[in-house]
């Protein structure tokens, strides 16, 4: 059958970068479609949780990011009177007894490069998706070239992992369910003062709204505070160092230096999840198929577990005969609705997490605390860690 490549995943991003890569190593001809012909700056992702650790790995990568980043073996919790508890990350089963923080621009390279030298012409950037059509016999894929010319591609299987308002999913009107959070945050990355280990992360319940700090690479510490109902809007540009670090010292007590170390910005949070993962023969991972509140950082890891498993399905499709339309359904249905009870899962972790850090009184932050450092010693305190490190979730 002439096709361009067995499967087409459409997204170049973490997710489909490490489908692609998964795919390639199991023998199977793929073609990676990526609109965008550099990658724009910026980067929100930064953990890596174990679960995500342990694709990376059977994807011949974690060694090479574990090498760039920082592992992360304990997290402080702090209330509004100061430590409520701890979770003891060493205490998680080998080999990952961690979380790494790496930025994801990082990590999207040691993909990208994997997947090349894997398999140079599995790459085509400035492949812009535009509609699909599927047939007995395939999927045709309508966009455009670099160049700006009409293109088709042609393949057996397609996967959308082209963000949240993607073209795949809009093109099988698969519809979703969601929308945003009424919180705001603001985050930057500033010079690491020596109040915190370099080994630890902090999540400060404080009254006027949660503050988290995440060790980075270079001597650097992530700081995301949200914005309170009494703060000021948070403003543009450098400026914004300065803020953050403000918000910091005024709910925790610890003064990060305000020169501007990384990437700053301030932004809204939003949970989506689509109605179905997959119609027929072409399936929605990662954003595509889920979105997140941020909070807890398992947005990138779940759409890596979407990844591992739609690649483990698709990649014995052809172990025989040429695989049925049918056939390719069944497959890639079983997997959505297993991939989506487990989105719907996370989503509602992400959003406890969320809710968590929401400005409070003084009544509801002393009752606040004292639940939460409950949960964090036994005999909760191993469901605490699971949780919070996506336990269940593969």
């Amino acid at each position: 059958m002439d096709r361009d490549a067995d499967v087409v995943v459409v997204g170049a991003g973490p997710v489909g970068t490490a489908l692609a890569l998964d795919l390639v190593r199991r023998g199977r001809s793929v073609l990676l479609l990526e609109a965008r012909p550099t990658r724009p700056p910026g980067s929100r992702a930064i953990g890596v949780h174990p679960a995500g650790l342990a694709v990376l790995d059977a994807l011949g990568v974690a060694d090479e990011l574990l090498a760039a980043g920082r592992r992360v073996r304990r997290g402080r919790a702090w209330g509004a009177s100061g430590p409520i508890g701890e979770l003891d990350l060493a205490a998680l089963p080998p080999p990952f007894p961690f979380v790494l923080t790496v930025p994801q621009p990082i990590t999207e390279r040691v993909l990208r490069e994997a997947l090349v030298r894997t398999r140079p012409e599995a790459l085509e950037l400035g492949a812009r998706v535009e509609g699909l059509a599927q047939d007995p016999d395939g999927v045709t894929i309508l966009g455009r070239g670099m160049d700006g010319a009409e293109r088709r591609w042609r393949a057996a299987v397609v996967v959308g992992c082209d963000g949240r308002d993607g073209a795949v999913r809009e093109a099988l009107r698969v519809g979703r369910l969601g929308g945003p959070y009424p919180d705001r945050f603001a985050m930057a990355d500033l010079p690491e003062g020596p109040e915190l280990a370099d080994d630890e992360a902090l999540i400060a319940l404080a009254r006027a709204g949660v503050v988290e700090g995440f060790p980075l690479p270079g001597g650097v510490r992530r700081w995301v505070v949200r914005v309170g109902p009494d703060d000021d809007p948070p403003p543009v540009g450098d400026a914004l160092a300065v803020w953050v670090a403000e918000r910091v010292a005024l709910r925790t007590g610890l003064r990060p230096a305000p020169e501007l170390a990384g990437g700053a910005s301030a932004f809204g949070v939003e949970r989506w999840l689509a109605d179905r993962f997959a119609v027929g023969r072409v399936a929605l991972a990662g954003d595509a198929a889920h979105v997140l509140s941020p909070i807890g950082g398992q947005g990138m890891n779940l759409g890596w577990l979407d990844a591992a498993a739609l690649a483990a399905a698709v990649g014995t499709l052809w172990d025989g005969a040429e695989p049925t339309g049918p056939r390719i359904a069944a497959a890639l249905d079983a997997v959505g609705r297993r991939r989506r009870r487990a989105a719907r899962r996370a989503i509602t972790r992400a959003a406890g997490n969320t809710a968590l850090g929401r400005p409070v009184g003084p009544a509801a932050a002393a009752v606040r605390d004292a639940l939460v450092g409950r949960y964090l010693r036994r005999p909760w305190a191993a469901m605490a860690l699971a949780r919070f490190t996506m336990g269940g979730l593969a």
